[in-house]
């Protein structure tokens, strides 16, 4: 053969089809989707950042300071020829210089300080016991507000000052323009005229909730005192003075703006740590050496909270993702390689004859790489460039040199594989992962892989989920290597039975059985990459849905938790006779108050903490909570006794008193009934002690109104119908909660439905590599089958003898698969349960537990079966198409 026919054959070699395009087509798909992947992380991230801070309120939002007094220049003589600037100038400079001197990037998202200074609760001698005042003096007030009647405030002189009200305070205080009101402070007599009323500019402004009972006035009645009206009036800034003459306490209140809407993932945590440098400490604002007045300003931002809350799930959601697609991941590795194998049998003819005329395996594997390089570096620069182009078109997602990194190792993956496969491609392929006897590297092998997994599981469990922190190789990995310990036991365990099949088929005159059995048992393309792949995908698909069952189990506990019943109402002081109202209305089956905290000492063995106390009627509580989570344990009871008096204990509490026998409320002996762990009605306080009405005035000195209100509804009632008597009966100002409420709300976060689209995905995404592993499973298996089926039918085998051939060779595996991925996927929830911290996806305070809903386990599974069934019959049907004389052509080439 001259040297002339070697490139011959090569060329001949790349023209000929070899299957290829399957795995271009799959590299192209992989590239796109681990390109898209992290850019829908990050546009996740960023939504959902964006998500949590656009819903809170200016209290909780804004940088804030609250002190006692005024600023210092306020300090002195009553002096009508005062300015605004005399009084506020200075004190406006140093805030703003605080402003400017804090780390970035807060000067730029804080805006100019906001500052109001109050004489509280002036007691009026006209309206005795029933009537307050409190006077504000702001230097932007004017912005704020809109005369409706009368005229602004004038400067207060000795004696008198001015101020404006709302229009509603003016009301229920039963104040006309021009009448003067005295308060007294010691001997000094200060007339107050009201000369104008006003309305909001801008009633939804944030300004407001800085500033509360100024457009309505505070009213307290809790049927046990006379009612009590206090309003708020401005009057002049520059009057601030006269307050140092006015009975009441001086309070000042400031706060910086903050803008929200340009933080995202990537500047939160630069932003949270310039909040807690800010708040850490206290910021100078004058010297005593200039008088009374505030010295200095210590501001909270409860907004940092926030932000760290949405960075600890960003990292959460990550961890958990990485989780998730480690399994796709597997399934896809075990793809390419069994589509590299398809390319290397359609080659193996061509090969063997190039390796017959002299050619190196160095040459066989140069060609095989040359080609996997075509394969792998063509698709996988259109998907990454595609998926750049979708990323800018529908997230606007900036682009990293990182993002590549998935795309370039998929370019390589072909020729890599390719090149490690062409050693065998002279020889005809043996199966050794079925032999009875294992080889020593296979046992080493094995026995590193379950020494890993075991290493792995055991870490997540010591480790727990608090020192996880964003996105972990050991967790991330875990799942998969759990996957890899299931098929090794599917490879070493699924044989035994099917080799007793064989034996009983062996001595039957039925040739299906027994033919199907063997080639089960040897054929080469049933080995240990498309049982990888089934077992992995299985797994993916149980694990999704057991992760789904468990969340959607967690909300619904955490909502159900918060509630304590089927609505909650709050925003108000409730008598006995609204409560009873509330009872009255149709469709409520039973109702209950809980008052609000009242401040307590917790002394536990003689050391003295602080503590709430919440007052409840415990027998109606247990009515309205029923057997569900909420305020009382199950099995709690808080029926006074002749001993100390039985409480329910916040968990923090209970960890507080551990032990101890010798246990007091205000000096009250008490004793643990319950601990209630996780939500509940109160909120989201942690240290908090529940007792029954009958022990309230012997624990807090008085039976303090009910500040919340849990409603039991009847099987038939309508909750928006028993809301709106409720608002009816209440007032528009009550807020009205319901478990599907916090439900709805807390699934459609962004985070909570990024999570869930995902575990779809990686579903689906496995179900379909996994359905084409058993196509390219059966298709590395044709030409063998065909030989079989030519000479079979030659013998008058019917054609039903393909489909049973082709069912034989993946139905084992398939079923083994099935079951063990089964088995390892319901385990893999464990493991993330206990590496990953899930709280913030259900709103509460405790990880949610192990739950397996029949209905979401069969969406993700049984979908993951019939896709792969589906893929199955279409391959099916095109293997019966094979011809039996071009069979008979490929015996004689072989």
């Amino acid at each position: 053969m001259s040297a002339r026919s070697i490139p011959a054959l090569v060329t001949r070699h790349v023209r000929a089809r070899s299957g290829g395009s399957t795995v271009a087509a799959l590299v192209l798909v992989l590239v796109l989707v681990a390109t898209l992947a992290p850019l829908a992380l990050a546009t996740l991230a960023d939504t959902a950042m964006r998500d949590r801070l656009a819903g809170l309120g200016a209290l909780d939002r804004d940088v804030e300071a609250t002190v006692a007094g005024l600023p210092q220049a306020a300090a002195r003589a009553v002096d009508p020829a005062l300015t605004v600037d005399d009084v506020w100038g200075g004190f406006e400079a140093s805030l703003e210089q605080i402003r400017t001197q804090a780390d970035a990037p807060l000067p730029t998202l804080l805006g100019p300080a906001r500052a109001v200074g109050m004489s509280l609760d002036l007691p009026l001698i006209e309206t005795p016991r029933t009537g307050f005042v409190t006077i504000a003096f702001d230097p932007g007030y004017a912005e704020e507000i809109r005369i409706v009647q009368g005229r602004a405030p004038a400067p207060a002189t000795d004696g008198l000052v001015e101020i404006v009200l709302s229009d509603d305070t003016a009301t229920e205080m039963d104040w006309p323009i021009g009448q003067t009101r005295t308060t007294v402070a010691g001997d000094l007599r200060t007339s107050i005229v009201l000369v104008g009323t006003f309305e909001a500019v801008d009633a939804g402004s944030d300004y407001w909730q800085h500033v509360p009972s100024v457009l309505q006035p505070n009213v307290f009645d809790d049927g046990n005192q006379p009612r009590r009206v206090t309003g708020i009036g401005y009057a002049d800034p520059a009057s601030a003075p006269i307050s140092f003459s006015l009975p009441g306490p001086q309070r000042s209140t400031v706060w910086y703006p903050f803008d929200t809407s340009s933080i995202d993932a990537g500047t939160a945590p630069q932003t949270a740590a310039a909040l807690r440098k800010l708040t850490a400490v206290s910021h100078t604002i004058g010297s005593s050496a200039d008088g009374v007045g505030i010295l200095s300003l210590r501001f909270t931002a409860d907004v940092t909270a926030t932000i760290e809350r949405a960075l600890a799930q960003e990292r959460a959601t990550a961890a958990l993702l990485a989780m998730i697609v480690a399994g796709p991941v597997g399934v896809a590795a075990a793809v390419l390689v069994l589509g590299c194998r398809l390319v290397l049998e359609r080659r193996r003819s061509a090969l063997r004859l190039l390796s017959a005329r002299g050619s190196s395996p160095g040459q066989l594997r140069a060609i095989l790489g040359l080609e996997g390089v075509l394969l792998g570096l063509v698709p996988a620069v259109i998907g990454a460039l595609l998926a750049v182009a979708i990323g800018a078109a529908v997230w606007s997602a900036p682009v990293t040199p990182a993002i590549f990194v998935p795309a370039l190792l998929l370019a390589l993956a072909p020729p890599v594989i390719l090149a490690v496969l062409a050693g065998t491609a002279s020889e005809r392929p043996s199966r050794a992962d079925l032999g009875r006897r294992g080889s020593r590297v296979r046992l080493i092998v094995e026995g590193v892989v379950l020494a890993l997994a075991a290493a792995a599981v055991a870490l997540l469990f010591l480790r727990g989920t608090e020192a996880a922190q964003g996105v972990d190789l050991l967790q991330a990995a875990t799942p998969l290597l759990l996957a890899l310990v299931a098929c090794l036991i599917t490879l070493r365990v699924y044989p035994l039975p099917l080799r007793r099949v064989f034996d009983a088929a062996r001595r039957r005159s039925t040739l299906g059985p027994f033919l199907g059995a063997a080639r089960a048992l040897r054929e080469p393309a049933i080995g240990l990459t498309p049982v990888l792949a089934l077992v992995v995908g299985v797994s993916v698909a149980v694990s999704s849905g057991v992760l789904l069952s468990s969340l959607q189990e967690g909300v619904a506990r955490s909502a159900q938790a918060q509630i304590g019943a089927d609505l909650k109402i709050t925003g108000g002081s409730f008598t006995a006779e609204q409560l009873e109202g509330v009872r009255a209305i149709e469709g409520v089956d039973a109702a209950t108050g809980v008052s609000g905290a009242e401040t307590a000492t917790l002394d536990v063995g003689g050391q003295k903490r602080p503590t709430s106390v919440f007052v409840v009627d415990a027998a109606d509580l247990r009515t309205v909570q029923g057997d569900g989570p909420g305020l009382l344990p199950a099995g709690s009871d808080l029926t006074p006794g002749s001993a100390a008096t039985p409480v329910v204990v916040a968990a923090a509490t209970a960890d507080l008193i551990g032990d101890s026998t010798e246990v007091r409320v205000n000096a009250v002996p008490v004793q643990v009934a319950g601990v209630s762990s996780g939500p509940s009605p109160i909120g989201s306080r942690e240290n908090w002690v529940a007792i029954d009405s009958s022990a309230a005035v012997e624990v807090t000195g008085r039976d303090p109104a009910d500040r919340t209100l849990l409603l039991r509804l009847e099987s038939a009632a309508s909750v928006d119908e028993v809301s709106a008597a409720v608002r009816a009966q209440l007032g528009d100002a009550v807020r009205i909660e319901s478990v599907d409420r916090i439900v709805a709300g807390i699934q459609s976060s962004p985070s909570v439905q990024g999570v869930r689209i995902a575990l779809f995905a990686a579903t689906t995404l496995a179900a379909l590599l996994s359905a084409l592993a058993i196509v390219m499973t059966l298709t590395l298996a044709a030409r063998p089958r065909a030989r079989v089926l030519a000479l079979l039918r030659t013998l008058g085998a019917p054609p039903r003898s393909a489909t049973a051939l082709a069912l034989w060779e993946v139905g084992p595996p398939a079923i083994a698969a099935i079951v063990a991925g089964t088995l390892f996927g319901a385990l893999v929830p464990v493991v993330v349960l206990a590496g990953v911290d899930l709280r913030s996806f259900t709103g509460s305070t405790v990880q949610p537990g192990y739950h397996v809903d029949a209905v979401t386990l069969a969406i993700t599974l049984g979908g993951f079966v019939l896709l792969a069934a589906l893929f199955t019959a279409i391959a099916l049907w095109v293997s019966r198409r094979a011809r039996a004389a071009s069979a008979l052509r490929t015996v004689e080439e072989g």
